[in-house]
């Protein structure tokens, strides 16, 4: 049994604290650490030769720490415990923890040498015996595969404590946590902190410690972790050259000659630069020896770094099967990153057009990038291909553009004609988010189903986590009531009588996030709007399923790509995803996949020029994609395939 905290105690001797924390805390616990284990059932007995009897609290603890040092810890231990069992007011009590965690862990028993640290920590939180039992748990914690709880304690110790050898120790020993735990960068960017506060002789040792982690153990993903934080700045250029040796040794000369070109434009002046300008121009030879060459241009750096590798892993899915089409020395792809400034970004599209003249460019991905390299003057025949940009008309800026996004007019339109056509839906309310995207797709329906014949009704808006609905619910109910709803008078079977609405409308369009339909869907069904609900592909969130349950029930949405989808094309293309890069497909990479699919398909059908692939997109109706052969419409948008989905018993089923 543990004694309860007492408020007073005596702090040991400067030399016994010394000796407590050299004994227990250096690296090894030399001390005891070695001893002999006793069995975890059994308690050692206390020799016939230690008598407690006549000596204080302060002998006998000096004596259970003779015998840990001399690596006779069962003894030790069991004077501890019985020393605990009696002395429950003593003012040693922090020490006696102390000692007693370190006999535990002598003696194997780790986790309750962590038990004891933890209620030392806890009881005594200024002791002189704190900052140490703060490491050692840390220690304990890591040893014992409990990485997140290690990691707590020494940040907590680096927060804490004001004594600069402790926080170095702490240092320390975060940085193995760290590397235990997989996270390289995190143990890199602590280590750097270290070598701030090291002595001089530690330091070399240190940046070698980095330098391995960066060169035998850090993979692709975690290189560009390490990247993220250090984009510019040591240890980032290490982090480039290993990236650029990893895909030169894979053959992948499209992400090396990236990576080459985002090392020269942050280390200009680094060792390392003579090198990588002869491997970037030996990489954009190999690239210009292609019959044909396609550009894309993505960010690669910032916010929207993830989306353009997910539009590159697409391209180079296409790719692949281009060369084995075309054969390998057809096709070349050169990639440039937009992640810069608007002047910047303009020199690169003017500069790659001039340098590698390609059959089509795939990019950029965003709507303002698209109008700004709209304006390049006397732009070469070259058409080009933005794969997320959703403007519902990209022909507004030229004849050689196109576009593979789901756009929101687009996603709009097929479900509407769906509802319409399919289901035979005349008649819609429209209760969308208070945001730009919301208003558009507002927009967009009202359109679609006036185009169709169809009529709206009522029209609301909500902002976002909104929590009451009443009042627009009561105006849309009102408005239908004088038009087409009804109140009829119902006999329930305990005689009761109550009106109930009768909705005049056929269903409801309710895009938005999950939480916000989840909770207005619930609203609706009070006020007894039983009528199906329309979405947006934001529906396409399984937590959309847990909130929303049976309000949500036969609700209908489209989306770009559905993973469940029992198409066989696109659940090949989704094996081969995961099968290359270890994860499934976004809509991001389908789109770009296709807009890298229809160009080499136009070079298979003859095209030897960007004005013929161009001429190909513009007329053909036959172009191939995930969702079946389809063509690009007078906005200069491809049809593509809608992926209709509905709400069944709490599943998501594709219905087209």
């Amino acid at each position: 049994m543990l004694p309860g905290s007492l408020t007073m105690h005596l702090s040991p001797s400067p030399p016994l604290l010394q000796a407590l924390s050299l004994a227990f805390l250096l690296i090894g616990w030399p001390a005891f650490a070695q001893a002999p284990p006793s069995p975890a059932h059994a308690q050692p007995a206390v020799p016939q030769t230690f008598d407690p009897q006549g000596l204080n609290e302060r002998e006998i603890l000096d004596h259970a720490k003779g015998l840990l040092e001399q690596k006779r810890a069962g003894e030790s231990l069991a004077i501890l415990e019985s020393f605990l069992e009696t002395a429950s007011d003593t003012p040693l009590l922090d020490e006696a923890y102390f000692l007693h965690a370190a006999a535990l862990h002598a003696t194997r028993q780790d986790n309750q040498a962590i038990l004891v640290l933890k209620q030392l920590i806890e009881e005594f939180p200024v002791s002189p015996f704190t900052d140490d039992a703060r490491l050692t748990l840390g220690r304990l914690l890591t040893q014992s595969g409990q990485l997140n709880n290690a990691i707590t304690v020494l940040k907590t110790t680096l927060t804490l404590s004001p004594d600069s050898t402790t926080r170095l120790k702490a240092l320390r020993l975060l940085r193995d946590a760290y590397e235990k735990k997989g996270d390289y960068a995190s143990a890199i960017k602590v280590t750097l902190v270290e070598i701030k506060q090291a002595e001089e002789t530690e330091r070399r040792d240190l940046l070698d410690y980095i330098k391995g982690l960066i060169l035998q153990k850090m993979d692709e993903r975690a290189l560009g972790d390490l990247l993220e934080r250090f984009s510019s700045t040591p240890p980032g250029d290490l982090a480039h050259i290993r990236l650029i040796e990893l895909h030169t040794a894979q053959g992948d000369e499209v992400l090396a000659e990236r990576d080459i070109q985002f090392f020269l434009q942050r280390f200009p002046n680094h060792p390392y630069a003579q090198t990588a300008m002869a491997l970037l121009q030996s990489f954009i030879s190999k690239i210009k020896a292609h019959q044909y060459v396609v550009a894309a241009v993505l960010p690669f750096s910032g916010r929207m770094k993830p989306f353009g590798n997910e539009v590159l892993n697409g391209i180079r899915m296409a790719l692949d099967q281009g060369k084995a089409d075309l054969g390998p020395n057809t096709i070349g792809l050169v990639v440039k990153d937009s992640a810069t400034s608007p002047t910047q970004l303009l020199h690169e599209f003017s500069r790659v057009l001039k340098e590698f003249q390609p059959i089509a460019l795939i990019g950029p991905l965003l709507a303002k990038e698209v109008k700004l390299v709209a304006e390049l003057p006397g732009p070469a025949e070259v058409p080009f291909i933005t794969p997320t940009a959703t403007l519902a008309d990209v022909r507004q800026f030229g004849r050689f553009w196109f576009s593979t996004a789901l756009t929101t007019a687009l996603q709009v339109e097929k479900l509407v004609t769906y509802a319409m056509e399919d289901l035979g839906y005349v008649r819609f309310c429209i209760v969308f988010p208070q945001s730009a995207y919301g208003q558009q797709l507002s927009q967009f329906f009202q359109k679609a189903v006036e185009n169709n014949g169809g009529e709206i009704i009522a029209v609301e808006s909500y902002p976002k986590g909104t929590t009451d609905m009443t009042a627009s619910i009561t105006r849309l109910k009102d408005k239908d009531l004088s038009l087409y709803g009804e109140m009829t008078l119902i006999e329930f079977e305990n005689a009761e009588e109550r009106l109930v609405y009768s909705p005049g409308f056929d269903a409801v369009f309710l895009p938005g996030k999950p939480a916000d339909v989840a909770f207005i869907a619930a609203q609706l069904a009070f006020y007894d709007i039983q009528v199906p609900l329309l979405g947006n592909n934001g529906w396409n969130n399984p937590r959309l399923l847990k909130w929303g349950r049976s309000s949500i029930e036969g609700g209908i949405f489209g989306d770009g790509i559905f993973l469940q989808s029992p198409d066989p094309q696109l659940q090949q293309f989704i094996r081969r995803y995961q099968e290359r890069f270890g994860g499934v497909p976004s809509i991001f990479a389908v789109q770009a996949y296709e807009a890298m699919g229809v160009i080499l398909d136009a070079i298979k059908k003859g095209a030897t020029s960007g004005l013929e692939v161009r001429n190909q997109l513009f007329i053909r109706h036959d172009l191939p994609t995930l969702g079946g052969l389809t063509s690009f419409g007078t906005e200069g948008v491809l049809d593509r395939k809608l992926y209709l989905i509905q709400i069944r018993k709490g599943r998501f089923v594709q219905i087209n």
